[in-house]
């Protein structure tokens, strides 16, 4: 069905869209041009507004996204367009159109009464609050749902807490939605960082042409040189991952999504503090946005919990091992 199509014809449209979304007022206006231009709801039914594509055409719309530095939870949207289409369309359809601006609270349970970690949840319509028993419910901000703001790593797209004070009310997605929900979450946050890893990149290159010290390009140094391509491998390799991870006979998907994304939120920050340090003290001024790619990534580090996330994975690849070696090590700590 997909057969005539490429998820790379949506590079440029997507870049553009970005591109225009930095002119735009406010979040509101932001998530219109991304809804008329068929980006919120790229992966969402077309019975909900969307176009119906695979995961892999929201590669790169979300690698625009990072590169760009959008102010506006896109990775939260993109998620729900699809998660409530079978719950309720209508609202799904408003999501992808840009006209309901909705997020997810990544940290916390409803039983707790208090979430957080949800992008511009202070100008969300809706927000995405997950429950003990792994279900989730969406949820109207107002008298019973919050916001409250929170000191943010994202300056573009700062995250809030909502306080809990009543009956949560609103579509449900149940455990296996929302699972496949924070998988799907994985390949975004991929290609989101991906996406702003390759722009610091070719920022501290391009830099590194220009820049003159003691007579010389930066970039006739050796040291400079080995910088950048060792952050060019580790962009590439972002990148290549993601596409094997997607791939529809590739073994164990989820590890491999797992793995990926666990992969490009370290190998990014690294890749960014990098570009900073060809900047030089400049690397760490407002007129250069670098410090603004590290503060999205780590943020994006923080929503999918990473630390812990890589903690669980090798504990899960180590358990699964059968190694005659492995039992005489089990008592070591």
């Amino acid at each position: 069905m997909f057969d005539d199509l490429d998820p790379k014809e949506f590079e440029e449209t997507a870049a553009a869209v970005v591109d225009a979304c930095a002119s735009a007022d406010d979040a509101k206006a932001r998530g219109a041009l991304l809804g008329e231009a068929g980006l919120i709801g790229v992966t969402a039914p077309e019975d909900a507004g969307g176009l119906g594509l695979p995961l892999d055409f929201a590669v790169p719309v979300l690698s625009a996204a990072g590169a760009g530095l959008l102010g506006f939870p896109l990775i939260e949207a993109v998620l729900l367009a699809k998660a409530l289409a079978p719950v309720d369309a209508d609202l799904a359809g408003r999501i992808a159109s840009g006209e309901t601006l909705a997020t997810v609270a990544w940290q916390g349970r409803a039983e707790d009464g208090l979430v957080a970690a949800a992008p511009l949840g202070q100008e969300a319509d809706h927000v995405l609050i997950l429950r003990a028993d792994g279900s989730a419910v969406l949820a109207q901000t107002g008298n019973a749902v919050t916001a409250r703001a929170v000191p943010a790593l994202d300056v573009d797209a700062p995250e809030s807490a909502f306080d809990i004070s009543g009956d949560l009310t609103g579509p449900v997605l149940d455990a296996a939605s929302v699972a496949t929900l924070q998988r799907e979450a994985q390949v975004l946050r991929t290609a989101f960082v991906a996406g702003s890893s390759d722009r610091c990149l070719t920022l501290a290159a391009d830099y590194a042409q220009d820049r003159s010290q003691f007579g010389k390009i930066l970039a006739a140094n050796q040291v400079i040189r080995h910088r950048l391509s060792r952050d060019k491998l580790a962009v590439s390799t972002m990148r290549n991952g993601l596409k094997r991870a997607l791939k529809a006979d590739v073994e164990d998907a989820d590890l491999a999504i797992e793995a990926t994304w666990l992969g490009t939120a370290r190998a990014g920050i690294s890749v960014a503090e990098s570009a900073i340090q060809v900047f030089g003290g400049m690397g760490f001024t407002w007129e250069v946005p670098l410090h603004r790619h590290l503060r999205q990534m780590r943020a994006q580090s923080a929503y999918g919990a990473v630390a812990q996330a890589t903690e669980g994975l090798g504990d899960r690849l180590i358990a699964a091992r059968t190694n005659e070696w492995y039992g005489e090590i089990e008592h070591v700590v």
